[in-house]
């Protein structure tokens, strides 16, 4: 079932659900296509299809929430029916940066859900261990996000671009989705935005005092960002 566009009606799930918010309203300059980037193919499949697919084959998830471009709505609604995204209960308006969307995604949340999974519709190759394994850590510790340990030597550096000094990279992650927390603390971070800077879920949490957990990801949960990151993920899948 896929309810009708209106970002004030509240969605109905089970009592201590949980809801997965999708930010797709991106439109991917980068990738250089003529194409909206969640309609680019990835594998003969739309890249948000690959994201709304392995979301609804989790168990652990009830509901699953849309940001898209509003000219785009009815299009991802037609996607959810042709691919049988059952779980698939709203596709809201997202707005012009990702806070925005997450937003309007995060006001029609009804009082009964227990978690909230944000997953960027830009990464295809998400594992379904990973989707459950934030969930249960957000039930447990209030806030997860799945990371990666970095690779490569970093550098903090100043403004004119010479180094202060390398950092200790066993101590740094890379941020990538799902994050999940608890629905209470995430509709207050989104709330009390103030003045921070929003690079992902997790820093508006932070910003509130709360530790966020890390869960060991996988280099395979990668965005797509270039054409190049879209011809690896071609090898991928």
């Amino acid at each position: 079932m896929t309810a009708a566009f209106s970002p004030k009606i509240k969605i109905r799930i089970r009592k201590r659900g949980v809801v997965a918010i999708v930010p797709a309203a991106g439109y991917g300059k980068r990738l250089g296509l003529k194409v909206k980037k969640p309609f680019v193919l990835l594998g003969g499949k739309p890249l948000v299809v690959h994201a709304l697919k392995a979301l609804n084959g989790c168990s652990a998830i009830d509901a699953i929430i849309v940001a898209a471009e509003r000219p785009c709505i009815n299009d991802i609604k037609k996607l959810a029916a042709r691919y049988r995204i059952g779980k698939l209960v709203s596709v809201v308006a997202g707005g012009k940066t990702r806070f925005e969307s997450v937003r309007n995604c995060l006001e029609i949340i009804p009082a009964s859900c227990e978690v909230v999974v944000i997953h960027d519709g830009a990464r295809p190759l998400v594992e379904k261990r990973l989707i459950e394994g934030s969930i249960r850590l957000a039930k447990k510790f209030g806030a997860c996000i799945v990371a990666v340990p970095e690779s490569d030597t970093v550098k903090l550096v100043d403004n004119d671009l010479f180094t202060k000094k390398t950092l200790d990279r066993s101590r740094i992650f890379r941020a990538q989705t799902p994050q999940a927390f608890r629905a209470g603390l995430i509709k207050k971070a989104y709330s009390l935005r103030g003045k921070y800077n929003v690079t992902d879920d997790a820093s508006l949490v932070e910003s509130v005092g709360k530790r966020v957990k890390i869960l060991v990801g996988s280099y395979r949960n990668m965005k797509i960002t270039t054409k190049e990151d879209l011809k690896f993920a071609e090898v991928l899948i």
